[in-house]
């Protein structure tokens, strides 16, 4: 499809789709955000006067504004107390929200609980907001808080069964040619769907209270009925986070994987995190990362990486977001042949529908390699492209003991100027996340 259709038009046709949607939005009546203190408190600094109330009662009409405006004077001191003093912040929204009892104000009041590491208070009132009739974005950032409790306070997983169709990503060809020469190639490994268990977990402590500073520590694992397909990716890390409206973290860390039981490389890294809150959900995201790869059982494949992606989320309307992403990598090995550039871009939407409280994502990305030097193997320029699509569908109100249940399916494919490499695969399930 890349090599059709060329990686500039599809890109041009992904910013001209983004384009038009905002153009759209902003003819809606997008929501005012929950979050966000960017926007006013209450609709309007004169309320709506009732039609059967006599317009000949300024002394009502003045007293409904004095206290709307006496709500948004005090919801913007409780904005500014959160990056001066946390704890009186809280105190502000708590009797704020005793006052209006606005979904708001309570969002408000359960991240200044949070950032206060008043983790069980917080954990009570995003609970309840998640009962509320609340747009989709500020679903997903208050389940995001969940579950940053849940893994600072225990422990947070995930838990999968799903079918694979293509393991082991091994090409459909069966002949090749390399120097002229014939060659007939038959897998050593099964090329048949299989099942596997995902089980995903994550945990993370402050060092003191509101110092920022955490340890965090993860494991992914995959298990498949073949053991030489099994996959393990763990990762710990040392943190500094600062968190307010806007999100920023610096991580030093280290990543390592095993396939099938053996160790396949261990990677030492930096990485930085920024993440902007824009008004009505919107938010732009950047993020940096420098590892040193070890290869164990490949020294040829030792070296450095150097990472950079950017991603833009925008809220059109209460139930519907659209996403791009961008993002590329510089990945240098001992031997050149095997180092590479590698960029992707993608685009993605989330549609809620309320009377059922079903969720649909779906996402698609367009990846791109080029290698520095000839396959010593194949003799040829290898240079790869491919596709991911995946969908989601959830019940965004179903939780069995704080587990949401998620149908996933993903298709990938990757077309590489040498055919041993091409292969196409498609992964469906059904997944468990640990959102509180």
């Amino acid at each position: 499809m890349i090599s059709r259709f060329g990686l500039g038009k599809w890109l041009l046709t992904l910013a001209a789709f983004f384009y038009f949607a905002i153009v759209w939005a902003q003819t809606t009546n997008a929501p005012l955000s929950p979050l966000v203190p960017l926007v006013p408190l209450v609709p309007s600094a004169q309320p709506t006067v009732p039609a059967f109330v006599p317009l000949a009662a300024p002394a009502a009409a003045q007293s409904a504004t004095k206290q709307a405006q006496d709500y948004q004077r005090r919801f913007e001191q409780g904005i500014l107390l959160m990056d001066r003093d946390i704890n009186k912040a809280v105190e502000v929204f708590q009797t704020l929200y005793w006052d209006t009892k606005s979904v708001r104000v309570q969002l408000e009041l359960a991240r200044s609980l949070y950032i206060a590491s008043k983790l069980e208070q917080a954990k009570e009132q995003f609970i309840l907001v998640l009962a509320q009739p609340i747009p989709i974005t500020v679903r997903d950032k208050v389940e995001w808080y969940l579950s940053e409790i849940q893994k600072r306070q225990t422990l947070k997983f995930y838990v999968g069964v799903y079918q694979d169709s293509n393991p082991g990503q091994i090409t459909a060809e069966r002949t090749f040619n390399i120097f002229g020469q014939t060659l007939n190639y038959q897998p050593n490994l099964p090329t048949s769907p299989q099942m596997a268990l995902n089980l995903t977990a994550e945990v993370e402590r402050e060092f003191q209270p509101n110092t920022g500073f955490f340890v965090s520590a993860s494991l992914v694992t995959s298990t498949y009925l073949t053991s030489a397909f099994n996959k393990q990716v763990g990762d710990t890390s040392f943190i500094r986070r600062w968190q307010d409206f806007d999100y920023k973290d610096v991580r030093i860390g280290n990543e390592f994987m095993f396939y099938g039981n053996n160790i396949l490389y261990d990677a030492p890294y930096v990485s930085t995190r920024f993440v902007f809150n824009q008004p009505n959900q919107n938010s732009l995201g950047v993020f940096a990362k420098a590892s040193v790869l070890n290869f164990p059982n490949y020294a040829y494949l030792n070296g450095s990486q150097i990472q950079a992606q950017l991603n833009y989320q925008y809220s059109v309307v209460r139930n519907w977001t659209v996403s791009a992403e961008v993002g590329a990598d510089r990945t240098a090995a001992q031997l050149q042949a095997f180092s590479s550039y590698g960029m992707f871009a993608g685009i993605g939407t989330q549609v809620a529908e309320d009377s059922t409280n079903l969720q649909l994502n779906l996402k698609a990305v367009v990846l791109r390699r080029n290698y520095w030097d000839i396959d010593p193997i194949w003799g040829d320029m290898r240079s790869d492209g491919g596709m991911i699509y995946s969908a989601t569908l959830t019940k965004r109100d179903l939780y069995v003991f704080g587990l949401r249940p998620e149908i996933g399916f993903i298709y990938q494919s990757n077309n590489s100027t040498i055919p041993f490499y091409s292969y196409s695969k498609s992964v469906v399930g059904l997944f468990l996340k640990n959102v509180y």
